[in-house]
């Protein structure tokens, strides 16, 4: 999928939205009001043709053919909205990878108590609770659980995924906006619940690797540091750390 050939398709989505899937969630709903809105429509101008005339109306109620057209223009449109809404939501799939020309960004997130651990294997990077993301690069993101189940939730990008133990799930995103956003735990998980939020920054692609760059120069992480940070508490501000094993995402897998 290529947006630089619809630049108008891009500006309006630049306007509104941080991503692409937020843009096609509020369209889908807005088609699906549209379609919704002409059963009313239609209702309203049967009723109004079957009250101006008395006669007619007491013609009409015993009609077999508009008895029908009432049934059926609203079986019809509830028809459509169904096949619209089922198409959609097979495109809408996060699961499924619609930028195909991209090499996405391959991001690794477990979510601890209190804290959420963002793992960025080929940079060699991890932070927690921030991370830098740039814009018209695809990211897939996989997403595990430490502990209880939890969900990460990204309002303004139109993302929610719920996590738990032994189960990896991954989703994709695009962003298409520079700008500020913060993701949430919306699964409660206890009483530092609320400490659980993560700012995000959307980025260009040259300040991301100058955001890379800056962490790969701070103190190294390794799995023995996890130990140590899986124990509950929160954070009152973000942490970064440079790491040199990769796996420390399938190290933690293979723990459980």
């Amino acid at each position: 999928m290529s947006f630089q050939d619809n630049e108008y398709f891009v500006d309006a989505i630049k306007i509104h939205f941080l991503g692409i899937n937020r843009f096609l969630e509020n369209k889908l709903l807005l088609n699906t009001f549209y379609l919704i809105f002409l059963i009313l429509i239609f209702m309203l101008i049967i009723f109004n043709f079957l009250y101006q005339d008395k006669k007619k109306f007491i013609f009409l109620i015993d009609s077999i053919l508009i008895e029908t057209i009432i049934w059926i223009i609203p079986t019809l449109i509830i028809l459509l909205i169904s096949l619209y809404t089922i198409k959609s939501s097979f495109y809408l799939n996060p699961f499924k990878n619609i930028y195909l020309n991209i090499k996405p960004l391959i991001i690794e997130s477990i979510s601890l108590n209190w804290k959420w651990m963002f793992i960025f294997p080929h940079q060699k990077i991890l932070s927690f609770n921030e991370i830098c993301l740039p814009i018209f690069i695809p990211i897939k993101l996989y997403l595990i659980s430490n502990s209880i189940m939890n969900s990460l939730c990204i309002p303004k990008m139109g993302f929610q995924l719920y996590c738990m133990t032994n189960c990896i799930k991954y989703a994709y995103m695009l962003p298409l906006k520079h700008g500020i956003s913060h993701a949430i735990s919306s699964n409660y998980s206890g009483i530092g619940f609320k400490s659980m939020r993560i700012n995000i920054f959307f980025v260009s692609k040259k300040t991301f690797f100058h955001w890379i760059n800056v962490i790969k120069n701070l103190i190294s992480f390794n799995i023995k540091n996890y130990n140590k940070i899986i124990k509950r508490g929160y954070f009152y501000y973000p942490k970064f750390f440079s790491i040199k094993n990769n796996k420390i995402f399938f190290s933690i897998l293979k723990k459980k």
